[in-house]
């Protein structure tokens, strides 16, 4: 199946097995890409582990409750990532900034 088909899979009119194996199965195509961004934006491995853990489980809510159509399923899971960590780095430097 491509990717377009997986993606359609994921769209507003698939029934919820469907939609949740095109999710499980796009996410392990992108799974070690997203891993190498995660060590990138985070800095270390066990950081970067737990924003692709917290990552999969955001994207997996996302589109459980998803309510419009995603056209660049990696595009669309590399931004949720990213801002994840960004909000990760804002968490800890608020957590340093109070502690002092």
């Amino acid at each position: 199946m491509s990717d377009s088909q997986i993606v359609g899979a994921l769209s507003l009119g698939g029934c919820c097995e469907d939609r949740e194996k095109a999710f499980w199965q796009l996410w392990q195509q992108y799974q070690n890409y997203l891993a190498q961004c995660c060590l990138k934006w985070m800095g270390n491995a066990t950081d970067a582990e737990d924003a692709l853990s917290r990552a999969m489980l955001k994207a997996w809510e996302k589109i459980r409750d998803c309510t419009v159509e995603i056209k660049n399923f990696k595009f669309w899971l590399t931004r949720l990532t990213h801002n994840l960590c960004v909000d990760i780095h804002r968490e800890c430097h608020r957590g340093a900034i109070q502690v002092q």
